[in-house]
């Protein structure tokens, strides 16, 4: 089953002190490996992908790196993210979410629906997740704020004892002490760069965007709260932004008298995309731009076509 990894269950005193300088201090030929690993690959994309094939081609999640997922509130970022998770399970990627803001048994009941396929599952689809998630997801305990130290001790403990490759931290803000703390934005994400660079583990970052004058104006680079460090530190951002235009166009629609008209607006508002994953930073790789996906809402699930087919994300990703 999904296991769950508390401050009361497990020691991290050993993990908050630094790693001893000569660890660090290795032979050229030490990177011998990943050089060839390098040659065979060429311009290959590499790196774990997201559930959607259309995006396999343009953006992937290497070891090492640090992607901040950007959004405003209410527009789906940590409900994507949780799909996107449940992806790199079925990849055989292990991953640690660590939500600062929702307690696990939440983040199970989503995975559950996610897993199931709709919004009703039984003890059956629940036995199905847990006996997948073995050895695949990892919870980590605790809501509310949480010092650097601890976080750093947590990265270190999943990557060097459970082998963890993906680290899910939601969000940055109960990380540091407030929105205008700007030194310690700048240092906690500096932080998580070196830490997933030593421990070649890629780490997850929630953000919240900037309020601007109006949720439908798409979020960019420069939107994010706080420290314009943060964005420059990252090496990939991805802004998820729902668009709430369209469904306020929806309910008009559906209001309007039976008729061609009627069906030509909903059959225009079909082909928009419920939601948009912006890409607006992608350090390694040569694209940007923006994919479209439509919500299953039973399911909790983005999908990648307006036919919103929910994946089987146990089964037809392995």
């Amino acid at each position: 089953m999904s296991q769950i990894i508390t401050p009361d269950d497990f020691d991290f005193r050993a993990y908050m002190v630094e790693s001893e300088p000569q660890v660090k201090v290795l032979p050229a030929e030490a990177w011998r490996e990943s050089l060839i690993e390098h040659i065979r690959s060429g311009d290959r994309l590499t790196g774990a992908t997201l559930p959607w094939a259309k995006t396999h081609d343009h953006i992937r999640f290497r070891p090492g790196e640090v992607t901040l997922w950007q959004g405003i509130n209410g527009h789906g970022k940590s409900e994507l993210l949780g799909q996107v998770t449940l992806g790199f399970a079925a990849q055989d990627e292990p991953s640690c979410t660590a939500s600062f803001e929702m307690k696990p048994q939440n983040t199970l009941r989503r995975w559950l629906r996610q897993t199931a396929m709709n919004d009703a599952p039984g003890e059956r689809a629940v036995h199905r997740m847990f006996d997948w998630s073995r050895g695949r997801l990892w919870l980590y305990d605790q809501v509310g704020t949480v010092r650097p130290e601890m976080v750093y001790a947590v990265m270190r403990y999943c990557a060097e004892k459970l082998k963890i490759k993906h680290m899910i931290i939601d969000s940055l803000m109960k990380c540091v002490r407030g929105e205008d703390d700007y030194n310690g934005q700048k240092d906690f994400v500096d932080m998580l760069c070196s830490l997933s660079k030593d421990l070649n583990l890629h780490t997850h970052l929630v953000h919240h965007a900037k309020k601007k004058e109006s949720e439908d104006v798409k979020p960019g680079k420069f939107d994010a709260k706080g420290s314009g460090s943060i964005v420059d530190q990252v090496d990939q951002m991805m802004t998820v932004w729902r668009n709430k235009k369209k469904e306020r166009q929806l309910l008009l629609a559906e209001r309007m008298e039976e008729g061609a008209a009627k069906q030509a607006k909903l059959e225009e508002l079909a082909e928009q995309p419920d939601t948009l994953l912006i890409c607006d930073k992608n350090r390694n790789g040569e694209w940007e731009g923006q994919i479209a996906l439509w919500r299953h809402a039973p399911s909790l699930q983005f999908t990648g076509d307006r036919r919103r087919e929910p994946l089987d994300m146990i089964g037809a990703l392995v």
